[in-house]
């Protein structure tokens, strides 16, 4: 066995016998002569000119312009609202990123190949050759120069001409986006003027014509869910006010303080109605207000059989005696009332006292319409009540407003008055207390267990059975036993101010109203006064956004590649000889020892290719008679003998193989 000795080869290939100089194609062989032509200098012609070829020339020169299309089309829909071609383009772009690299790495790749061919024909360095063909992918585009030690002025634009690959993709997909368009104007609401909106009490009406609507609203306030109870918004979309005294700590340089965006203490679970407002436009407005603001103090369990009476109030309830004038009026039963302090003749017109009675412990056995006297203790505490006015800031999302700022303001001059008004604190407490007392048995009522802190349900736990008993008040802390009473006076007071409006059917035409000149519509069965509220409103519509930056990058990368193509394609049919570079089939084309052996074969290589692929080979030495010195090259075999050829790793012997003579297998 001859040995083969290199720095790269060392290991022993199978010898075979060198063909003749003047060896031909086997008469098996299926390639015929073709007609060369030659021009008037005798420059051999090949044409390129057939369907497929143009037909793909000019797909992939024209594919780059969609690309243009696409950025041409965002920009025509910049500013433009929401449509179905907009929705179509955006489709396309998402699809960028995936399209743009691969019609790039078609058309750069096919431009490289022909402008190797083209200098390989005029004569070129190898290194140059090289780095075309071998920078046909963006990875080869910068191993072939780190191969090749070549970081020339072709490499470094090689390089950078793969890199509009991503930079291309990218631009395309971030063409357009979605943005919204902000339209500002001005509108007047109706807001129902609370300083100037006599209660129904002060007018005698809730015994009478609206007491039924004040207390179905105070119900509906009360056993709402938990998350309409906690929200800026009432059951009706009536805005909530929030208490200034709680949020005074730190105030702006206008005096506002700022509402939290959850947890606010809320005066009231009923809010202020306001007509005017519009789905699909924001609105922000200021809205003047007044509300009860309250302090107990001195909370007290006292036996019921004690002269607890006497102690705490004056006439009529002078003694023990009159307890039943207290609990009971006609057949009402109650098991809390809201009664006068005795010092209420220090009359004080900014303050009212009053106290809190509420029987406590269990019940005895003998019902409440035969004994008077069937509690054990009462629960009671002195409160103060006074008045505050504010200014709140309310920012609204269509028909979902919130107030965001609120500050103490002076009295109006025509306010109308309030609870501190001692006739209208009668027919007012006496009216509360009512609504869910029972003619018969021995429970707390719903205000109770709301203002114990079953704030979620009062039904829940309102019992029905004579036997269930009272609530201990004195389980309750007295900040939040106070903070609760104060939203059960609030809401019940501001469901006398405005019942026929507090349901939603407030309308717009009130705020037309305003417009013309009036102040006061018809609110049930008596006028309701309206207030003025200028809101600055915006409507905001979604549009599309075409990026200036990223739509010059498209259509740089684009044009670019459209340039390429052109150029691959002119390089393409400038090229006079077949196609040698890029096929295994150019390297093999002329070697005697492979059945492709043609003499004055000017056949493309791609058809050449195409013909001779089912021919099999395999790499040998083909130099016998020198023993020092072999010769490497590829020669054909037979089919039947592939399985025999077995090329190992370079650092093995190759297989021993018998001597084949080369063999067409078409």
């Amino acid at each position: 066995m001859d040995t083969y000795d290199d720095h790269t080869w060392k290991q022993n290939i199978p010898r075979r016998k060198p063909l003749p100089s003047q060896s031909k194609p086997t008469t098996k062989s299926v390639y015929k002569q073709v007609p060369i032509s030659e021009d008037q200098d005798g420059h051999i012609l090949h044409t390129h000119l057939n369907l497929l070829d143009v037909t793909a020339d000019v797909v992939l020169c024209l594919t780059p312009l969609s690309f243009v299309i696409l950025a041409g089309l965002a920009l025509s829909l910049d500013g433009k609202p929401l449509s179905a071609v907009g929705q179509n383009v955006q489709a396309w772009a998402l699809l960028s990123p995936t399209i743009f690299p691969l019609v790039f790495a078609a058309v750069v790749g096919r431009t490289l190949n022909f402008f190797a061919r083209l200098r390989l024909e005029q004569g070129s360095s190898l290194g140059v050759l090289e780095q075309l063909v071998g920078s046909q992918t963006v990875f080869g585009a910068f191993w072939v120069q780190v191969v090749l030690r070549s970081f020339n002025a072709l490499g470094v634009f090689l390089i950078l001409l793969w890199f509009i690959s991503p930079l291309g993709g990218q631009a395309s997909l971030r063409l357009i986006t979605r943005d919204k368009k902000v339209s500002t104007g001005s509108r007047t609401l109706a807001c129902v003027n609370s300083t100037g909106t006599t209660s129904s009490f002060a007018q005698a009406f809730a015994q009478t014509l609206t007491g039924s609507a004040i207390n179905a609203l105070y119900i509906g306030c009360l056993v709402a869910p938990l998350a309409i109870k906690d929200s800026a918004q009432d059951t009706w979309g009536n805005i909530k006010i929030p208490r200034f005294e709680t949020y005074n700590q730190t105030l702006d340089d206008q005096g506002y303080a700022t509402v939290p965006e959850e947890g606010v203490d809320w005066i009231s679970l009923l809010g202020q109605p306001v007509a005017g407002l519009e789905s699909g436009f924001d609105s922000n407005f200021t809205m003047r207000t007044w509300y009860h603001d309250l302090e107990c103090f001195d909370p007290a369990k006292v036996p019921a059989s004690s002269d607890w009476i006497s102690d705490n109030f004056g006439e009529p309830f002078a003694s023990q005696t009159n307890a039943s004038t207290i609990w009971r009026n006609g057949r009402d039963y109650s098991s809390w009332r809201l009664v006068p302090s005795k010092d209420l003749e220090a009359y004080d017109p900014d303050k009212l006292k009053f106290i809190w009675l509420s029987k406590s412990g269990p019940t005895n056995s003998v019902s409440d319409a035969t004994i008077e006297l069937n509690y054990n203790e009462v629960f009671l505490t002195q409160c103060s009540m006074t008045v505050t006015h504010v200014e709140v800031r309310m920012v609204c999302r269509g028909l979902s407003c919130k107030p965001t700022k609120i500050r103490s303001v002076p009295p109006p001059i025509d306010w109308a008055g309030s609870l501190l008004n001692t006739g209208e604190w009668n027919y007012f407490s006496d009216n509360l207390f009512r609504i869910d007392t029972r003619s018969a048995g021995a429970t707390s009522s719903l205000t109770e267990h709301y203002i114990y802190g079953h704030v979620e349900s009062p039904f829940q736990y309102g019992a029905s059975t004579a036997t269930a008993g009272y609530l201990d008040m004195t389980n309750v802390l007295l900040p939040d036993f106070t903070r609760r009473l104060r939203t059960v006076l609030n809401t019940y007071f501001i469901a006398s101010l405005a019942p026929g409006a507090s349901t939603g059917t407030m309308s717009s035409a009130n705020a037309t109203r305003i417009l013309d000149g009036e102040n006061r519509i018809q609110g049930g069965f008596y006028e309701l006064g309206l207030m003025a509220a200028a809101a600055t409103i915006s409507s905001s519509t979604d549009i599309y956004r075409c990026s200036k930056t990223f739509f010059a990058l498209a259509i740089v990368s684009s044009t670019i590649l459209f340039i390429t193509g052109v150029a691959g394609v002119v390089a393409k049919y400038c090229c006079r000889g077949p196609d040698m570079l890029g096929y295994i089939t150019s390297i093999v084309r002329h070697n005697p020892y492979t059945c492709l052996h043609v003499h004055n074969n000017t056949r493309d290589i791609s058809e050449l290719a195409r013909q001779s692929k089912g021919i099999f080979l395999r790499l040998e030495d083909v130099e016998e008679e020198v023993a020092d010195m072999g010769h490497i090259t590829m020669s054909s075999l037979r089919k039947t003998s592939i399985r025999r050829a077995s090329i190992q790793k370079p650092d093995r012997n190759w297989r021993q193989l018998r001597n084949i003579e080369p063999q067409s297998v078409l």
